[in-house]
């Protein structure tokens, strides 16, 4: 098995953490254990990632939360590099943690180059210390129960339990991306509750192949034309401690940005309906004529505006010129004198 260099120099140097006085937490330690997610900040951006997740191994370990190296997910930052860590534990042996973990630092039980130069470790529940949601939304894998934050007009979350993608995704398909499509672009993620919590749906390879001939073929009936380039879908695995035979992922599909044209230009389904994105909720189906007809009031209204405005500044004009000329007229009657 491969030892980290850090990890084989200091292994007779690390005994495992002697059995001390019980702390006053310990009586629920035989509880029945549940599954949490663990933050652990300022690791050194030094080592590599292999390395960290070994050394955080050990670590965690001689913290009394065995962990396997699978549910350990590091991210590997200049300023703040840091770990999500996925335990079985009870939660009374989660709040005597920190005073673990400092009763292991007094007794030089934690490596020192685990830590960043000049900072502490943290190590807390939950990912309330993170607050960097676009690297979670990033990431090439997700903890089941991690928090993705909420959904706002660039984002749309969805279950997705049951018969989702055999029934209801395809609808869905048609009004985000069309409504995404018509906006600022977005992302539809398919496995996270409406609070923001990852549960992921079960996936399996033949059914991420379904999904990429569904949404292809339902994109290529928009008008105008949908390019390839316009859209990413991707399935994202999702950590779990199940033991379930499809593993679970996260389906997101992100629609980019509009190219801007010479006119502007609204996307239609393949069955001829037309969504759009306004704070965070989706309005349609509506026709093209009706949304043109709505388009022709707005700007005719827009117009009325602005012709008010012209009027308003010609007379404005036309007043400055008079005081431009008296002015020229006393001027000339001076010289005169």
């Amino acid at each position: 098995m491969w030892e980290s260099p850090v990890e084989s120099q200091d292994k007779q140097l690390l005994p495992k953490l002697p059995p001390k006085e019980s702390s006053p937490k310990d009586s629920g330690l035989k509880a029945v254990p549940s599954t949490h997610t663990l933050y652990v900040g300022h690791l050194n951006p030094q080592f590599s990632v292999p390395v960290l997740a070994c050394l955080l191994r050990d670590t965690l370990e001689r913290l009394e939360l065995p962990v396997a190296r699978e549910y350990i997910e590091v991210v590997r930052r200049p300023r703040n590099t840091y770990a999500l860590v996925r335990v079985a534990a009870p939660k009374a042996a989660l709040a005597s943690l920190p005073w673990r973990l400092q009763m292991a630092m007094e007794e030089q039980l934690i490596l020192k180059e685990l830590t960043a130069r000049g900072k502490e470790l943290v190590l807390s529940e939950g990912l309330e210390s993170l607050n960097h949601r676009e690297e979670i939304l990033g990431q090439e894998q997700l903890f089941q129960g991690a928090f993705l934050g909420s959904e706002t007009r660039n984002v749309e979350f969805k279950r997705g339990s049951g018969e989702y993608l055999s029934l209801a995704f395809k609808h869905h398909v048609r009004r985000y991306v069309c409504a995404f499509l018509n906006s600022e672009g977005g992302s539809l993620l398919v496995g996270v509750e409406d609070n923001g919590l990852v549960q992921g749906i079960h996936c399996s390879h033949r059914d991420e192949d379904r999904t990429r001939l569904l949404v292809d073929s339902i994109l290529q009936g928009f008008k105008p034309q949908v390019f390839p380039d316009a859209y990413t879908l991707t399935f994202i695995p999702v950590i779990s401690t199940s033991t379930a035979n499809t593993p679970l992922k996260v389906l997101r599909l992100t629609v980019h940005t509009p190219k801007a044209q010479g006119e502007p230009q609204l996307y239609e389904t393949d069955q001829g309906e037309v969504f759009l994105r306004r704070d965070g909720s989706i309005q349609g189906p509506l026709s093209v004529g009706a949304i043109q007809d709505w388009c022709r009031q707005k700007w005719t209204m827009e117009l009325g505006k602005l012709e008010e405005k012209v009027k308003m500044l010609t007379v404005e004009k036309e007043q400055l010129q008079q005081q431009l000329q008296q002015q020229r007229s006393l001027s000339c009657s001076c010289c005169v004198l």
